[in-house]
């Protein structure tokens, strides 16, 4: 069975914010804050109202959201194609920050319609840029708070392009390829009637898992059949924003604005497009680690009840 594991030492040396008081870090001290853009590598792409910059000798102003190089790299660039006889392989591909607002103190829970919209787009770009560079996977994923893994406290989201398509997503591929039918499709159809739905927004549905790994864990899904963000036209990625600020923001007012990740799953075809968005509010520990097998305290359908409720 194929498992991969990154080692990547560089990591241990990752700033952090959370132990500093609010307002100290937002502006004068915060990397992520217009005006500190010297404070970080440069930009990859910085995206303004009059089109899509990189930095130069001089640093972009004036962005809504800007993508950047992490200082400290899970994946680099470089070759990305691994040999079947390597025990070890370099970890070639990328790995890139996704400043989503210059606002400190916003999030995808309270960003307007633009902002969200805009920040889909993003992600659409970046993945394309990664594909279209001969990455096998693009792994796009947002940690919010300390205890999701995040370092810094401005939204931000990451993207980690690699040379390999990870395990968990190859048995999914198997799985869907023995079926006579795309299993997402049934769940998304199926679910959407179920005491597990949560809420729909235009060709999309947000739902609690049946097997959620976590307490109010949410799948988005599209009820058309679609692998990745590149297939999406205008109407129908205005409608993934807004279905994944309208998830965030239910979960921030029934939760008190918990720690969570979310996670994007998609692949150039053969994939049905799922976001899944898991609070950290509960702790892996020996049994999970030691079977792959969580437990989780909030039955799926008491945890849609709630965020149902949610006004």
């Amino acid at each position: 069975m194929e498992e991969y594991c990154v080692i990547a030492k560089e990591r241990a040396r990752r700033p952090t914010d959370f132990s500093r008081p609010r307002e100290a870090r937002a502006s004068k001290e915060c990397p992520f804050c217009p005006g500190n853009e010297e404070m970080t590598p440069k930009a990859v792409a910085a995206y303004r109202d009059d089109g899509v910059f990189v930095d130069g000798d001089t640093r972009i102003r004036g962005w809504w959201a800007r993508c950047i190089p992490n200082m400290y790299p899970a994946m680099v660039p470089g070759p990305v194609a691994p040999t079947l006889e390597w025990v070890a392989m370099p970890a070639r591909g990328g790995h890139e920050v996704i400043i989503e607002s210059p606002d400190h103190d916003s999030s995808p829970a309270t960003f307007d319609d633009e902002m969200v919209i805009r920040m889909i787009s993003v992600y659409a770009d970046r993945y394309r840029h990664h594909t279209d560079q001969g990455s096998s996977y693009v792994s796009i994923f947002k940690n919010w708070g300390r205890e999701a893994g995040a370092s810094l406290s401005h939204t931000h989201t990451q993207l980690i392009a690699l040379p390999l398509i990870p395990p968990l997503v190859v048995r999914e591929i198997s799985a869907i390829s023995s079926m006579p039918a795309c299993p997402y499709c049934n769940i998304a159809e199926r679910e959407a009637g179920s005491e597990r739905f949560i809420f729909r927004e235009g060709e999309w549905v947000c739902i609690a898992p049946f097997c959620s790994q976590t307490p109010y864990e949410m799948w988005i899904l599209p009820f058309r059949h679609i692998s990745n963000l590149l297939e999406i036209e205008e109407s129908m990625r205005a409608d993934l924003g807004r279905a994944l600020r309208e998830a965030l923001r239910r979960l921030s007012a029934l939760l008190n604005d918990p720690p969570y990740n979310y996670m994007l799953f998609q692949m150039s075809s053969g994939y049905h497009l799922n976001i899944r968005i898991q609070p950290a509010i509960t702790k892996i520990a020996g049994f999970e680690k030691n079977t792959g097998i969580y437990i989780n305290p909030v039955p799926p359908e008491q945890a849609a009840s709630e965020l149902r409720s949610v006004l």
